[in-house]
């Protein structure tokens, strides 16, 4: 899990230039930590998946999940799924080769096609004395993923927070939302 701090003096800042109740702030922080973590969620998809070569991004949609933790939700986690991906997911067509099949520059040692519900699909054995114990081959993508979000998408995290905070807190307070009613 990936933490990061806050600077307290940029928040101050913020909310004292636009003058914002404690309950303004608060729900302004909420919302800003929700679009940070759809933000988030999006330019890890964007940018994992011309990083990876995958087809589309659906392999992906079901690897970035975002939770709610702590006290009062008030904190966020980001989970990314990083198990190996079926060669289904990954741009290209595959091809048999002598001992495999190659997948764009990568070779898959002992693996054979198969038609499977009505679609070619590339398989290996999962026991070698086992004639029907196979499974999809797969690719492992874990190191590439995890190089890729903290060198790309975590690095601007504080910035894109603040934004949204700075957003949030200026339509609270123009549409004097959670404002004290006298």
């Amino acid at each position: 899990m990936l933490a990061f701090d806050l600077d307290d003096e940029k928040f101050d800042e913020i909310t004292a230039a636009y003058d914002a109740t404690p309950k303004q702030v608060r729900l302004a922080q909420h919302r800003a930590l929700r679009r940070t973590a759809a933000t988030l969620r999006k330019l890890s998809s964007k940018g994992l998946q011309s990083e990876l070569g995958l087809r589309n991004a659906k392999a992906l949609r079901r690897r970035l999940k975002e939770y709610r933790v702590g006290k009062g939700g008030s904190a966020l986690k980001l989970w990314c799924g990083a198990n190996d991906l079926p060669i289904s997911s990954f741009k290209g067509r595959p091809r048999a080769v002598s001992g495999g099949v190659q997948v764009g520059d990568t070779t898959i040692h002992g693996a054979f096609f198969s038609k499977m519900q009505g679609k070619r699909r590339v398989m290996v054995r999962t026991d070698p004395k086992g004639r029907w114990s196979i499974a999809e081959a797969t690719l492992p993508v874990a190191d590439r993923m995890m190089t890729f979000l903290e060198e790309n998408v975590f690095v601007d995290i504080d910035a894109i927070f603040f934004r949204h905070f700075n957003h949030e807190i200026r339509a609270a307070t123009v549409l004097k939302i959670g404002e004290y009613k006298r």
